[in-house]
């Protein structure tokens, strides 16, 4: 299963957007299908790819989802160990 990765928009400077994700790591994506896309805004990544962007609830939304998505194949690591 492939997951999107949250990050947040630095700077946009023509067909490159700058972002950090969540876990703090700055990278350059391509913004193309998100054209309007702004520095401050919230966006969701595929494959270096600005594929939407979202609103800050979603966000903290998406984080508990990604939090309990991992406690369970924590726990089911656990019971085949």
């Amino acid at each position: 299963m492939c997951l999107p990765l949250i990050a947040r928009v630095v700077a946009v400077e023509g067909d490159q957007a700058t972002v950090t994700l969540l876990a703090g790591e700055t990278v350059r994506v391509n913004p193309a299908l998100q054209p309007d896309v702004a520095p401050g805004e919230y966006v969701l990544l595929d494959r270096g790819l600005i594929i939407e962007t979202l609103q800050e609830a979603q966000v903290q939304e998406m984080v508990n989802l990604f939090s309990e998505i991992e406690a369970l194949y924590a726990r089911e690591d656990a019971l085949h160990a």
